[in-house]
Protein backbone atom coordinates (compact mmCIF):
# COMPACT_ATOMS: atom_id res chain seq x y z
CA UNK A 1 0.00 0.00 0.00
CA UNK A 2 2.97 2.29 0.63
CA UNK A 3 3.71 2.54 -3.08
CA UNK A 4 0.49 4.51 -3.68
CA UNK A 5 1.48 7.13 -1.10
CA UNK A 6 5.25 6.98 -1.30
CA UNK A 7 5.83 10.73 -0.84
CA UNK A 8 3.79 10.77 2.35
CA UNK A 9 5.64 7.70 3.67
CA UNK A 10 9.03 9.22 2.82
CA UNK A 11 8.12 12.36 4.74
CA UNK A 12 7.10 10.27 7.74
CA UNK A 13 10.35 8.32 7.56
CA UNK A 14 12.31 11.58 7.42
CA UNK A 15 10.40 12.79 10.47
CA UNK A 16 11.23 9.48 12.17
CA UNK A 17 14.92 9.99 11.44
CA UNK A 18 14.81 13.47 12.95
CA UNK A 19 12.96 12.29 16.04
CA UNK A 20 15.40 9.39 16.42
CA UNK A 21 18.32 11.77 16.14
CA UNK A 22 16.83 14.10 18.75
CA UNK A 23 16.24 11.21 21.16
CA UNK A 24 19.81 9.99 20.57
CA UNK A 25 21.15 13.50 21.16
CA UNK A 26 19.23 13.72 24.43
CA UNK A 27 20.38 10.25 25.49
CA UNK A 28 24.06 11.22 25.05
CA UNK A 29 23.47 14.79 26.25
CA UNK A 30 24.90 16.08 23.00
CA UNK A 31 28.23 14.40 23.50
CA UNK A 32 28.44 11.86 20.68
CA UNK A 33 31.66 12.26 18.70
CA UNK A 34 33.87 12.82 21.77
CA UNK A 35 32.05 10.39 24.06
CA UNK A 36 34.20 8.06 26.13
CA UNK A 37 31.84 5.27 25.08
CA UNK A 38 33.31 4.13 21.75
CA UNK A 39 29.94 2.79 20.65
CA UNK A 40 28.20 6.16 21.02
CA UNK A 41 28.18 6.90 17.28
CA UNK A 42 26.86 3.41 16.53
CA UNK A 43 24.10 3.67 19.14
CA UNK A 44 23.21 7.17 17.93
CA UNK A 45 22.86 5.75 14.40
CA UNK A 46 20.60 3.03 15.82
CA UNK A 47 18.32 5.73 17.27
CA UNK A 48 17.99 7.24 13.81
CA UNK A 49 17.49 3.87 12.16
CA UNK A 50 14.84 2.89 14.73
CA UNK A 51 13.00 6.17 14.08
CA UNK A 52 12.96 5.45 10.35
CA UNK A 53 11.66 1.88 10.85
CA UNK A 54 8.94 2.91 13.31
CA UNK A 55 7.67 5.71 11.10
CA UNK A 56 7.81 3.50 8.01
CA UNK A 57 5.48 1.15 9.87
CA UNK A 58 3.27 4.12 10.75
CA UNK A 59 3.35 5.18 7.09
CA UNK A 60 2.22 1.72 6.00
CA UNK A 61 -0.75 1.88 8.38
CA UNK A 62 -1.73 5.37 7.25
CA UNK A 63 -1.32 4.48 3.56
CA UNK A 64 -3.46 1.36 4.00
CA UNK A 65 -6.22 3.38 5.66
CA UNK A 66 -6.07 6.04 2.94
CA UNK A 67 -6.30 3.44 0.19
CA UNK A 68 -9.24 1.65 1.84
CA UNK A 69 -11.01 4.98 2.17
CA UNK A 70 -10.46 5.73 -1.52
CA UNK A 71 -11.58 2.24 -2.55
CA UNK A 72 -14.73 2.68 -0.48
CA UNK A 73 -15.68 5.62 -2.70
CA UNK A 74 -15.95 3.19 -5.60
CA UNK A 75 -17.04 -0.09 -4.05
CA UNK A 76 -19.20 1.07 -1.14
CA UNK A 77 -20.42 4.53 -2.06
CA UNK A 78 -20.64 3.68 -5.79
CA UNK A 79 -19.27 7.09 -6.77
CA UNK A 80 -16.96 6.32 -9.72
CA UNK A 81 -16.56 9.95 -10.79
CA UNK A 82 -15.17 11.03 -7.40
CA UNK A 83 -13.02 7.91 -7.26
CA UNK A 84 -11.40 8.77 -10.59
CA UNK A 85 -10.77 12.36 -9.50
CA UNK A 86 -9.17 11.10 -6.30
CA UNK A 87 -7.22 8.06 -7.42
CA UNK A 88 -6.12 8.53 -11.05
CA UNK A 89 -3.42 11.11 -10.16
CA UNK A 90 -2.19 8.79 -7.37
CA UNK A 91 -1.84 5.70 -9.55
CA UNK A 92 -0.10 7.60 -12.35
CA UNK A 93 2.89 8.12 -10.02
CA UNK A 94 3.26 4.39 -9.28
CA UNK A 95 6.02 2.60 -11.27
CA UNK A 96 4.32 0.85 -14.17
CA UNK A 97 6.20 -2.42 -13.70
CA UNK A 98 4.60 -3.08 -10.31
CA UNK A 99 1.49 -5.14 -9.62
CA UNK A 100 0.11 -2.22 -7.62
CA UNK A 101 -0.02 -0.09 -10.77
CA UNK A 102 -1.88 -2.81 -12.67
CA UNK A 103 -4.32 -3.26 -9.79
CA UNK A 104 -4.89 0.49 -9.71
CA UNK A 105 -5.56 0.55 -13.45
CA UNK A 106 -8.06 -2.25 -12.95
CA UNK A 107 -9.95 -0.14 -10.39
CA UNK A 108 -9.82 2.84 -12.74
CA UNK A 109 -11.16 0.65 -15.54
CA UNK A 110 -14.04 -0.46 -13.32
CA UNK A 111 -14.87 3.14 -12.41
CA UNK A 112 -15.00 4.15 -16.08
CA UNK A 113 -17.15 1.12 -16.80
CA UNK A 114 -19.61 2.21 -14.11
CA UNK A 115 -19.96 5.54 -15.92
CA UNK A 116 -20.64 3.77 -19.21
CA UNK A 117 -17.27 4.62 -20.77
CA UNK A 118 -16.48 1.08 -21.93
CA UNK A 119 -13.82 2.18 -24.42
CA UNK A 120 -12.05 4.24 -21.78
CA UNK A 121 -12.32 1.34 -19.36
CA UNK A 122 -10.67 -0.98 -21.88
CA UNK A 123 -7.96 1.55 -22.70
CA UNK A 124 -7.03 1.69 -19.01
CA UNK A 125 -5.97 -1.96 -19.00
CA UNK A 126 -5.34 -2.95 -22.63
CA UNK A 127 -1.57 -2.37 -22.53
CA UNK A 128 -0.95 -4.05 -19.19
CA UNK A 129 1.30 -7.12 -19.25
CA UNK A 130 0.82 -8.85 -15.90
CA UNK A 131 3.23 -11.69 -16.76
CA UNK A 132 6.08 -9.16 -16.83
CA UNK A 133 5.38 -7.82 -13.35
CA UNK A 134 7.90 -8.37 -10.58
CA UNK A 135 5.43 -10.09 -8.23
CA UNK A 136 1.83 -11.29 -7.99
CA UNK A 137 1.70 -11.99 -11.74
CA UNK A 138 -0.94 -14.75 -11.49
CA UNK A 139 -3.37 -12.83 -9.29
CA UNK A 140 -3.00 -9.64 -11.29
CA UNK A 141 -3.37 -11.53 -14.59
CA UNK A 142 -6.64 -12.99 -13.31
CA UNK A 143 -7.95 -9.54 -12.38
CA UNK A 144 -7.04 -7.99 -15.73
CA UNK A 145 -8.32 -10.84 -17.91
CA UNK A 146 -11.53 -11.00 -15.89
CA UNK A 147 -12.11 -7.28 -16.38
CA UNK A 148 -11.41 -7.56 -20.12
CA UNK A 149 -13.96 -10.38 -20.31
CA UNK A 150 -16.49 -8.28 -18.44
CA UNK A 151 -15.98 -5.33 -20.76
CA UNK A 152 -16.27 -7.43 -23.92
CA UNK A 153 -19.63 -8.69 -22.66
CA UNK A 154 -20.79 -5.16 -21.90
CA UNK A 155 -19.68 -4.09 -25.38
CA UNK A 156 -21.66 -7.09 -26.72
CA UNK A 157 -18.61 -8.58 -28.39
CA UNK A 158 -19.40 -12.10 -27.25
CA UNK A 159 -16.87 -13.80 -29.49
CA UNK A 160 -14.04 -11.79 -27.96
CA UNK A 161 -15.46 -12.44 -24.50
CA UNK A 162 -15.45 -16.19 -25.13
CA UNK A 163 -11.76 -16.02 -26.10
CA UNK A 164 -11.06 -14.20 -22.83
CA UNK A 165 -12.98 -16.88 -20.93
CA UNK A 166 -10.61 -19.47 -22.38
CA UNK A 167 -7.75 -17.43 -20.93
CA UNK A 168 -9.52 -17.40 -17.57
CA UNK A 169 -9.84 -21.18 -17.71
CA UNK A 170 -6.10 -21.46 -18.37
CA UNK A 171 -5.38 -19.20 -15.40
CA UNK A 172 -7.68 -21.34 -13.27
CA UNK A 173 -5.64 -24.43 -14.19
CA UNK A 174 -2.50 -22.65 -13.00
CA UNK A 175 -4.22 -21.44 -9.85
CA UNK A 176 -5.41 -24.98 -9.03
CA UNK A 177 -1.75 -25.84 -8.41
CA UNK A 178 -0.62 -22.62 -6.74
CA UNK A 179 -3.55 -20.67 -5.26
CA UNK A 180 -6.70 -22.62 -4.40
CA UNK A 181 -8.68 -19.56 -3.27
CA UNK A 182 -7.93 -17.74 -6.53
CA UNK A 183 -8.94 -20.87 -8.47
CA UNK A 184 -12.29 -20.89 -6.67
CA UNK A 185 -12.88 -17.23 -7.47
CA UNK A 186 -12.00 -17.79 -11.13
CA UNK A 187 -14.37 -20.74 -11.36
CA UNK A 188 -17.19 -18.55 -10.08
CA UNK A 189 -16.35 -15.69 -12.45
CA UNK A 190 -16.23 -18.05 -15.44
CA UNK A 191 -19.65 -19.40 -14.55
CA UNK A 192 -21.07 -15.86 -14.22
CA UNK A 193 -19.63 -14.74 -17.56
CA UNK A 194 -20.91 -17.82 -19.38
CA UNK A 195 -24.37 -17.29 -17.89
CA UNK A 196 -24.33 -13.63 -18.93
CA UNK A 197 -23.41 -14.47 -22.51
CA UNK A 198 -26.09 -17.18 -22.70
CA UNK A 199 -28.69 -14.74 -21.34
CA UNK A 200 -27.64 -12.02 -23.78
CA UNK A 201 -27.93 -14.44 -26.66
CA UNK A 202 -31.35 -15.55 -25.44
CA UNK A 203 -30.29 -19.17 -25.05
CA UNK A 204 -32.97 -21.47 -23.68
CA UNK A 205 -30.48 -23.04 -21.26
CA UNK A 206 -29.27 -19.68 -19.87
CA UNK A 207 -28.77 -20.01 -16.10
CA UNK A 208 -30.89 -17.02 -15.10
CA UNK A 209 -31.39 -18.38 -11.58
CA UNK A 210 -27.65 -18.16 -11.03
CA UNK A 211 -27.56 -14.54 -12.18
CA UNK A 212 -30.51 -13.77 -9.90
CA UNK A 213 -28.54 -15.25 -7.00
CA UNK A 214 -25.67 -12.93 -7.91
CA UNK A 215 -28.08 -10.01 -7.64
CA UNK A 216 -29.46 -11.24 -4.33
CA UNK A 217 -26.08 -11.55 -2.63
CA UNK A 218 -24.28 -8.63 -4.30
CA UNK A 219 -22.97 -6.00 -1.89
CA UNK A 220 -21.32 -3.90 -4.61
CA UNK A 221 -24.00 -1.54 -5.95
CA UNK A 222 -22.32 -1.10 -9.33
CA UNK A 223 -22.10 -4.84 -9.94
CA UNK A 224 -25.62 -5.46 -8.64
CA UNK A 225 -27.16 -2.91 -10.99
CA UNK A 226 -25.25 -4.31 -13.96
CA UNK A 227 -26.56 -7.79 -13.23
CA UNK A 228 -30.08 -6.43 -12.73
CA UNK A 229 -29.92 -4.67 -16.09
CA UNK A 230 -28.73 -7.76 -17.95
CA UNK A 231 -31.37 -9.99 -16.35
CA UNK A 232 -34.02 -7.32 -17.04
CA UNK A 233 -33.00 -7.28 -20.71
CA UNK A 234 -33.34 -11.06 -20.81
CA UNK A 235 -36.86 -10.88 -19.36
CA UNK A 236 -37.81 -8.05 -21.72
CA UNK A 237 -36.98 -10.26 -24.68
CA UNK A 238 -39.09 -13.03 -23.17
CA UNK A 239 -41.77 -10.49 -22.28
CA UNK A 240 -42.74 -10.02 -25.89
CA UNK A 241 -44.68 -13.25 -25.51
CA UNK A 242 -45.17 -13.50 -21.75
CA UNK A 243 -46.47 -10.61 -19.63
CA UNK A 244 -45.19 -12.18 -16.41
CA UNK A 245 -41.64 -12.01 -17.79
CA UNK A 246 -42.22 -8.40 -18.85
CA UNK A 247 -43.34 -7.52 -15.31
CA UNK A 248 -40.21 -9.14 -13.86
CA UNK A 249 -38.12 -6.92 -16.13
CA UNK A 250 -39.96 -3.80 -15.03
CA UNK A 251 -39.43 -4.62 -11.34
CA UNK A 252 -35.70 -5.02 -11.89
CA UNK A 253 -35.50 -1.75 -13.83
CA UNK A 254 -37.44 0.10 -11.12
CA UNK A 255 -35.04 -1.20 -8.49
CA UNK A 256 -32.04 0.03 -10.49
CA UNK A 257 -33.27 3.64 -10.49
CA UNK A 258 -34.69 3.59 -6.96
CA UNK A 259 -31.51 5.00 -5.41
CA UNK A 260 -29.63 6.81 -8.22
CA UNK A 261 -25.84 7.03 -8.06
CA UNK A 262 -25.13 8.54 -11.46
CA UNK A 263 -24.33 5.18 -13.08
CA UNK A 264 -24.85 4.26 -16.73
CA UNK A 265 -27.11 1.39 -15.67
CA UNK A 266 -29.61 3.88 -14.25
CA UNK A 267 -29.75 5.84 -17.50
CA UNK A 268 -30.19 2.64 -19.46
CA UNK A 269 -32.89 1.37 -17.08
CA UNK A 270 -34.82 4.64 -17.44
CA UNK A 271 -34.64 4.41 -21.23
CA UNK A 272 -35.90 0.82 -21.24
CA UNK A 273 -38.77 1.64 -18.90
CA UNK A 274 -39.87 4.48 -21.16
CA UNK A 275 -39.31 2.57 -24.43
CA UNK A 276 -39.24 -1.19 -23.73
CA UNK A 277 -39.92 -1.86 -27.40
CA UNK A 278 -36.41 -0.62 -28.27
CA UNK A 279 -34.62 -3.73 -27.20
CA UNK A 280 -31.19 -4.99 -28.16
CA UNK A 281 -31.09 -8.65 -29.08
CA UNK A 282 -28.62 -11.13 -30.51
CA UNK A 283 -29.24 -12.41 -34.03
CA UNK A 284 -27.46 -15.73 -34.50
CA UNK A 285 -28.28 -15.70 -38.23
CA UNK A 286 -26.85 -12.21 -38.77
CA UNK A 287 -23.19 -13.20 -38.31
CA UNK A 288 -23.68 -12.90 -34.56
CA UNK A 289 -24.17 -9.14 -34.63
CA UNK A 290 -26.37 -7.23 -32.25
CA UNK A 291 -29.42 -5.67 -33.89
CA UNK A 292 -32.11 -3.28 -32.70
CA UNK A 293 -35.73 -4.39 -32.58
CA UNK A 294 -37.93 -1.35 -33.18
Amino acid sequence: MIVYYKRMTNLLMAAGAVIGAVLGWIHFEGNILNNENKTAVFVFALFIFAGIIVFRFVGAIVASKKLKKVQAILYREADPKRFLETFEPVNEKVPHNLAEYANGQNWISYAKEALGDFDGAFDAIKDLKPNELKIHALTTSALIVNQKTNLQILKRDYEAAEFQIEDLKHLKELADKRAKMLAGNLEQQIKVHEARIAAAKGSEDADIKYLEEEIQYATNEIYKKEMQLEVAEYYLRKGKEDKAEFDKAMELLKDIIKEPKGLYTETKATELMEHPEKMVTYDEDNDGFVVIIE
